[in-house]
């Protein structure tokens, strides 16, 4: 049987029967192709589960990269109490109380003090030189395992021991950021015996030794993620920080694209950019991806390509150049990215189309001065019309005074009866609460 089938009968009612291994097979959530077609040990899932009952999984070390993170650390340790067996803290020359607190939420931390060396990839690599059996779970200071899912990432482990015991791979659990997207090739656990990597001074990944990405298996648990609210950003420089890594990424490999992309991606800040900066961004973009191909060459080298098209979308919006959107979202959208490439087609169409809204509300307004006794009934009805445009358009500051002016002229019920209809569609935060 191969690892596919037996996902597959886990995920279908009845499939597997209930049992302690169902439960944990069914934490997982992605296999990449390579693993999907590995042969198990058995074809029988009866056999594997009675085994499965008898297997002693492998130790998880917690691996934190850490820094003056006293305010996180007992947190971040003390969620995973049911999920690791060790603690390894790489501390880089912290001067508050991490350490402190670290070993008070666990008595069996050990500390690492490893200089800091702008390179976060070295740092994560120096755990497979402390650690010797069983998994390496790389976990963030300001990162805590979701409520609820305590034990989840050491249960798909273990399943993962037992199944594919000589498999190189990497386990990656969702990271969320509060208030902000949700990760899932995350790539966060690694057997110690591991023959993979991390490369990269910063947005660091485990490849192979050619640069190619590993095979990949994503399970059901969540770590939430603090690290990029807004004050937090500010308060760490996390801007000018990772902005410097990059250009130090790409002064020791010039021409390699993704540092341009996260450089980019990390350092802008829309709220203050000028429209002249994002043009100038876009183009520094462009230009460094121009003739990449996604799937061309190691992974190292070309993973971040649609990443990068998204981007200059995404810039392209804020600057207003709509045959940039035009040309990348339909790059994404033959690159299998169908929710970005609509999401920017119709970010464009929409603004198209409201501009031409505003503009007939606007045309109403200038005809004003044209009313007469005659056509007064006329302008009742385009009012009442105008009034239905800035609303629909976002002028809002424009719908009451139109409003008011159909009611004048004895006309106003179908605005009364958009807003109604709206009522009904836009329930408010309340609604089916009781209360």
């Amino acid at each position: 049987m191969k690892f596919a089938q037996l996902l597959d009968l886990v995920r279908t009612d009845g499939g597997l029967p209930a049992s302690r291994f169902a439960d944990d097979l069914a934490l997982i959530t992605t296999v990449s192709l390579d693993l999907a077609e590995t042969e198990l040990a058995s074809s029988d899932p009866a056999l594997l589960a009675a085994s499965y009952e008898e297997n002693r999984p492998t130790a998880v070390t917690v691996v934190v990269l850490s820094r003056d993170e006293e305010d996180r650390i007992a947190g971040t340790l003390g969620a995973l109490v049911h999920d690791a067996d060790h603690c390894l803290l790489i501390d880089s020359g912290s001067t508050d109380a991490t350490v402190r607190r670290a070993r008070e939420a666990r008595a069996d931390v050990r500390v690492l003090n490893a200089a800091w060396v702008d390179d976060f990839a070295h740092h994560r690599n120096l755990a497979f030189g402390h650690v010797t059996e069983g998994w390496i779970l790389h976990v963030d200071a300001d990162e805590v395992l979701a409520t609820g899912h305590a034990g989840r990432i050491r249960r798909a482990l273990g399943v993962l021991d037992h199944l594919l015991p000589e498999a190189d791979f990497v386990v990656s659990p969702t990271i969320a950021d509060i208030d902000g997207p949700t990760y899932t090739n995350t790539q966060r656990a690694l057997r110690s015996g591991s023959a993979l990597r991390f490369r990269g001074r910063v947005h660091e990944h485990p490849y192979d030794a050619s640069g190619n990405s590993p095979a990949r298996i994503g399970i059901d648990a969540r770590l939430d993620h603090a690290g990029y609210l807004p004050e937090v950003v500010e308060a760490r420089g996390k801007r000018d920080r990772y902005g410097r890594l990059c250009r130090l990424a790409a002064a020791e490999e010039p021409g390699h694209p993704k540092w341009v992309f996260y450089e980019v991606r990390d350092t802008l800040d829309y709220r203050t950019t000028s429209r002249q900066d994002l043009m100038a961004a876009f183009a520094r973009l462009e230009k460094a991806f121009e003739g990449s191909e996604p799937g061309v060459g190691p992974d190292y080298r070309s993973e971040r390509t649609i990443d990068a098209w998204a981007l200059l979308c995404e810039l392209a919006v804020r600057f207003g150049g709509a045959e940039e959107i035009r040309a990348y979202s339909a790059l994404l959208a033959g690159a299998g990215r169908p929710v970005e490439a609509t999401y920017y087609r119709a970010v464009l169409e929409s603004s198209r189309l409201l501009g031409r809204l505003s503009a007939l509300v606007d045309g109403i307004s200038a005809v004003e001065p044209h009313e007469e006794p005659g056509n007064r009934h006329l302008m009742a009805r385009l009012f009442e019309l105008q009034a239905t445009l800035a609303l629909s358009s976002g002028r809002y500051e424009a719908v009451e005074p139109a409003y008011g002016k159909a009611v004048a002229r004895g006309a106003g019920q179908s605005v009364t009866e958009d807003f109604a209809m709206l009522g009904r569609l836009l329930p408010g935060p309340r609604s089916g609460t009781g209360q």
